[in-house]
């Protein structure tokens, strides 16, 4: 593997113009991060108990970026905690679209989930007719704890997705556009990213 990209998220180790700040096509709501010592985690409301944050006000949490260049045969790893239940995630996307407020905005793209019950990994479509839609294309069940760091890793080639986390190891084929973009995302609470780490592959 050849690296291609890595930052830390403290101060000055990362740069904003590296990446592409997305919306989610679900919500009116761009998203922010917030800057912390060693990390960034995404803002979430204040006034907002956990259960809201994964229902009725989950779209205030949510906040996503990419990685300015798309790969094709790659491997993405991120360091990641979260403080409540869910839901930090290694997201590949193709190329984002724009709102009618000049915002970019998902459409096809597939989220590699950490939460308390394992990973999910959801493959999320959008269509004129439709919106956006998704269907959970595979998961893994094992204890996932709050507050600690974990390093999840993605690898795709082809139509492989090879997913690492905890020492587990898991598989699933998904038909994607050749070319994606990585990235992160924090939403349904507050999630915590520390390290961004990119590898080319071949084939």
């Amino acid at each position: 593997m050849q690296e291609r990209f890595a930052c830390t998220f403290s101060p000055a180790s990362w740069r904003a113009e590296d990446w592409l700040p997305v919306k989610s096509a679900r919500w009116d709501f761009e998203g922010e991060w917030k800057q912390e010592t060693d990390h960034i985690c995404n803002r979430v409301p204040t006034d907002a108990t956990p259960e809201q944050m994964l229902a009725e006000r989950a779209g205030e949490t949510y906040a996503s970026m990419l990685y300015k260049e798309p790969q094709s045969a790659f491997c993405v790893r991120a360091e990641m905690s979260f403080d409540e239940r869910m839901a930090p995630l290694v997201v590949l996307a193709a190329e984002p679209q724009f709102d009618a407020a000049g915002r970019r905005e998902y459409r096809e793209h597939v989220e590699v989930v950490l939460f308390d019950e394992g990973i999910n990994i959801w493959h999320h479509y959008w269509s004129e007719e439709r919106g956006p839609y998704w269907r959970r294309a595979a998961w893994m069940h094992f204890a996932v704890a709050a507050h600690r760091r974990y390093t999840l890793e993605v690898e795709r080639r082809g139509a492989a997705l090879t997913v690492c986390c905890d020492g587990r190891v898991f598989g699933v084929e998904m038909t994607l556009p050749d070319s994606l973009y990585a990235g992160i995302t924090g939403c349904e609470g507050t999630n915590r990213f520390y390290e961004f780490v990119l590898f080319a592959r071949e084939g």
